[in-house]
């Protein structure tokens, strides 16, 4: 549902409001708005923390003439002001991965579909890129906006993440080029969206390569977060990684660490005291190097 955003002071907000009770819109509740009323053939949510207005739905030029005195629609942010990523037209395709660089867990890569109008809602809510985020903040996002973005997520438990890894040569690149075009090629299918942004992990648009054929335009950048639907995505498959990473610890009986630092030897003696060596790839990515270390360290 495409959308249209309007600057309204709070003042005009609340008078808007009360007009549309009157028109006898009805009001339901949406995170971070103050309002949000339906129409016919329309919706209007109004976020105070910017003072916007987004109306959605065929009826919004006819709303827009009837409560807003026909005013026009503030225009969007320059795109150059915002880098690369974000100057890619929504509606469009983002996709990101989580746990590449975690010793335990899983890897996982998603990509999310975004329109205008959701575009709004998760700017409004602090949608970034999931490094920027606390876990509960990531969950709690996730939670909200997941059942409503269409998207597709691909998560390789760390035995599968070693088989595939293996049959693309010993090459996460490789792997994760497979894994970005994967869930790209089936989220195009389900919504036909043509444009996709990927967060660029290696030289050469590996990602647009491997697309080539299948109807998508591609733009692999550095810092794709900027891009909403590359927002999305990263939250989603931050969210899908911490759910993967508690479950595995629950199984392993050890409390297995985010990242690859100072914490990750305690959990690697601990699982290979409790599992031995043939069930450690069971929870780790056995090629990393603290985990070959800690393989040596512990002997036959």
């Amino acid at each position: 549902m495409s959308g249209a955003v309007h600057l309204l002071a709070p003042d005009e907000a609340a008078a808007l409001r009360r007009r549309l009770d009157q028109a006898g819109f009805a009001f339901r509740r949406v995170p971070h708005a103050a309002f949000s009323a339906r129409g016919e053939d329309v919706v209007v949510t109004y976020y105070p923390k910017r003072r916007k207005l987004l109306v959605q739905g065929r009826g919004a030029d006819a709303f827009a003439a009837r409560f807003l005195g026909g005013r026009t629609a503030a225009p969007p942010p320059a795109a150059a002001d915002r880098g690369p990523a974000a100057a890619v037209a929504l509606p469009a395709l983002g996709s990101d991965e989580a746990g590449k660089g975690d010793t335990f867990g899983p890897l996982v890569v998603c990509a999310a579909a975004v329109d205008e109008a959701i575009a709004a809602e998760l700017a409004e809510a602090g949608v970034v890129d999931s490094k920027r985020l606390a876990d509960r903040r990531v969950h709690q996002l996730a939670a909200w906006f997941g059942p409503k973005v269409p998207h597709e997520v691909r998560l390789l438990d760390p035995t599968e993440y070693a088989a595939r890894r293996a049959a693309a040569g010993g090459n996460v690149n490789h792997l994760l080029c497979e894994l970005h075009a994967e869930v790209l090629r089936a989220l195009h299918r389900r919504t036909g969206h043509v444009r996709a942004v990927v967060d660029r992990f290696a030289s050469g648009s590996p990602v647009s390569r491997a697309l080539r054929g299948d109807g998508l335009e591609v733009t692999e950048v550095p810092r794709a977060e900027a891009h909403p639907a590359v927002a999305a995505a990263s939250v989603l498959a931050r969210a899908r990684f911490l759910d993967a990473l508690e479950r595995l610890s629950e199984e392993a009986a050890v409390e297995l660490p985010k990242g690859s630092g100072a914490p990750t030897r305690r959990a690697l003696r601990e699982l290979l005291s409790l599992h031995g060596r043939d069930g450690l790839g069971r929870f780790a990515k056995t090629h990393f190097t603290n985990v070959r270390r800690a393989l040596d360290e512990h002997g036959s």
